[in-house]
């Protein structure tokens, strides 16, 4: 679903079945401008409500803060310490909308899923790219901030219970009334439930993290 004049990707329904808390950390306190290690956003998500608490959750990652750094789930980290550096950030934020087509008749074909565990988190790693980490112009001592947005809050496929339960299955795209799963001459499908009935919920917006000494 497509939020108006906000910019929201989705705007799930006021009373969703389903609600999946989001956390926000970051893979280290400390970053090294310097270092050639993998530097990461890391977001954590769990189940906060469900109509079948026992049963993990599989969805797709297309557009959301799962899937990746190159939707606008995340804002451009910025500079918080000191603030007469406030104006200094890593540039994360996409530039224009890629464009995307894909088979609504098989999923699994164009994008990626997910299953979160009934009982514990799924975890998702985001490597922040070198390049715009060295374009920043870092400095030792500085602290720096990575935030979600509300734009991505949803996803446009999900439903109860894990890829491992379905295996050979295919996903077609969500369309109301239709049958939500069955078969045809491509084999097993399923549908889903409601995209609108999945909402996102922000429990940690924000990471912070301090510009460590840099390695000459």
């Amino acid at each position: 679903m497509t939020g108006r004049g906000d910019g929201r990707l989705f705007r799930p329904s006021t009373n969703p079945a389903v609600k999946l808390g989001l956390t926000l950390t970051t893979s280290s306190p400390t970053l090294d401008p310097s270092s050639s290690s993998p530097f990461f956003l890391i977001v954590t998500a769990r189940i906060l409500t469900s109509p079948r608490p026992n049963s993990a959750i599989t969805l797709a990652t297309h557009l959301n803060a799962l899937g990746g750094l190159s939707n606008r789930s995340f804002n451009n980290i910025v500079c918080t310490s000191p603030v007469t550096e406030s104006q200094k950030r890593i540039e994360i934020w996409p530039r224009g909308w890629p464009h995307y087509i894909w088979d609504a008749d098989n999923l699994r074909e164009s994008w990626n899923f997910v299953t979160v565990p009934a009982n514990g988190m799924l975890e998702t790693r985001h490597q922040v790219d070198r390049t715009k980490i060295a374009e920043a112009g870092l400095k030792a001592g500085e602290r720096y901030q990575a935030s979600l947005t509300n734009k991505c809050l949803g996803t446009r496929w999900w439903a109860l219970g894990s890829l491992e339960e379905f295996e050979g299955v295919r996903f077609r795209g969500w369309e109301e009334g239709e049958e939500g799963e069955g078969a045809d001459d491509g084999g097993r499908y399923l549908m889903g439930g409601a995209p609108d009935d999945l909402a996102f919920v922000i429990e940690k917006e924000t990471a912070e993290f301090e510009i460590g000494q840099m390695v000459e």
